[in-house]
């Protein structure tokens, strides 16, 4: 099953599409995600494996971090150094930022490193749909 999640803000996209093979949820790396953002001009369109359980912890923790301002939430590939990660800076601003990796498609390897920032306010409508998309998956 697809499923996609997107988080926008004037300056930021963020596009997270998950293709979950239901067989494999007991291995620790059972979900493509589809990973697209845009911060500032820059973009990219990638593909990291992780998890399914992790979006959960995620959920977790984005709630935390959007309850308090403070902490830090994040996406991990699980055999991968591709991340996206969310932190609080106490004052009501969120910075986003990731490492993603083209890893050598096509024999050209590509590499987007980004940072932004949103407002606490853009978390809990994202938050929701990956609530609802992780509880199908983790019981």
């Amino acid at each position: 099953m697809n499923d996609c999640v997107t988080l926008k803000s004037e300056q930021f996209y963020l596009s997270l599409g998950f293709q979950v093979f239901e067989s494999d949820v007991c291995f620790p790396s059972n979900t493509i995600l589809t990973v697209s953002v845009s911060s500032n001009s820059f973009s990219a369109t990638v593909t990291m494996d992780i998890d399914i359980k992790s979006v959960s912890v995620f959920c977790s923790e984005l709630k935390m971090l959007y309850d308090t301002l403070n902490g830090a939430a994040g996406l991990y590939e699980a055999f991968g150094d591709q991340y996206i990660k969310f932190c609080g800076d106490g004052k009501g601003h969120i910075n986003v930022c990731g490492l993603l990796k083209s890893n050598g498609i096509d024999g050209f390897y590509q590499e987007l490193k980004f940072e932004n920032q949103i407002d606490q306010t853009f978390l809990p409508a994202f938050l929701s749909s990956l609530n609802i998309l992780a509880d199908r998956y983790v019981k």
